[in-house]
């Protein structure tokens, strides 16, 4: 085989490597991005992908290239999927990479729920390992996208609620990209977005539609869980949600199931709090596992493991905005 042969194999090599890599970056031509393997999401403004994202046909996967971003079928000649390894759940369905140094929860699924994770300072994300982060000398990260190089900063829990009368303020606060609802009405919501070291946030109004959070998109009818004018909305109070409030937790993530309560190994990292509706509103049930276990996001069980997302090269989680303690 030939120097030049090999030269030629190393070279594609990389750009296989560098194509599966590749992800929530918005391309010039259509302002789509890749956000996993067979999924789109459309771009904003600032381009910045954005919203729920959009899945391709059976059968077709998310490519970009000098045509835009596009679905192509799987067949094609000379394709390489994008997003070969960003939000894609690990073996034990534990945690999936969402970039360089952060991460999102699976909770026993293959689809990573809506939760933020990052790793210690001189840490990656790598799927092929069960402590979620590794060293970056030691391990490359499975996940690269395109703000991977500004600074990660710590979130720190407040008690006070975010402002929504001010939508960048309110982004600020939360420290989260994408659509999040104002107020119980489902009339209104803010789209934040993380532009040249700062959090900018914008007001949107569905009305006469209604905000669905599922979808991030206006729609018709009124989800079940939007209110009226004419109806009372849940008692709010200035506290934000957390894990030591159960009630208040569970209301925040809107889902029958049960879920982690914090990451430190002596107290929370052996609770978890079961959510559930009565009467159109949301309880939460906090439990402690029995003797020296731990509760496993995954299995949903108690084990005698220390759970990865419980060791010191965790920085900080957070399930749909509500800081794990």
């Amino acid at each position: 085989m030939s120097s030049h042969f090999l030269r030629l194999l190393l070279f594609l090599g990389c750009l296989v490597a560098a194509a599966r890599s590749t992800c929530n970056v918005c391309h010039s031509v259509n302002k789509m991005a890749c956000y996993s393997m067979t999924q789109q999401k459309a771009c904003d403004a600032n381009n910045l992908p954005t919203g729920a994202p959009l899945d391709c046909p059976t059968g077709y996967m998310c490519v970009s290239g000098i045509d835009g971003v596009l679905c192509q079928p799987k067949a094609s000649s000379g394709s390489v999927a994008d997003c070969q390894e960003c939000n894609k759940c690990d073996a034990t369905q534990t945690f999936a990479c969402t970039g360089r140094s952060s991460f999102s929860l699976c909770l026993g699924t293959n689809t990573s729920h809506e939760s933020s994770g990052n790793c210690a300072a001189g840490y990656v994300c790598n799927n092929g390992i069960t402590e979620i982060c590794e060293l970056a000398t030691t391990v490359n990260p499975s996940c690269t996208i395109a703000d991977d190089t500004t600074t990660t900063t710590t979130t720190t829990t407040t008690t006070a609620t975010p402002p929504t009368n001010d939508a960048s303020a309110y982004c600020a606060a939360v420290k989260e990209k994408g659509k999040f609802a104002v107020g119980p009405l489902c009339t209104q919501y803010i789209t934040c977005s993380y532009l040249e070291g700062k959090w900018v946030g914008k007001a949107y109004t569905c009305t006469p539609l209604y905000f669905d959070r599922t979808t991030g998109k206006c729609v018709t009818p009124k989800p079940s869980y939007c209110y009226t004018s004419t109806t009372s909305p849940p008692t709010t109070t200035t506290a934000a949600p957390t894990t030591s409030d159960p009630a208040a937790y569970c209301a925040k993530l809107q889902a029958r199931d049960s879920f982690p309560v914090g990451t430190n190994p002596s107290t929370t990292c052996r609770q978890y709090i079961k959510c559930y509706p009565v009467g159109g509103n949301w309880l939460g049930k906090m439990y402690t596992c029995p003797g020296k276990l731990y509760y496993n996001s995954s299995t949903k069980t108690c084990v005698s493991t220390l759970p990865a997302t419980c060791s010191d090269r965790i920085a900080s989680l957070s399930i749909n905005g509500v800081q794990l303690e």
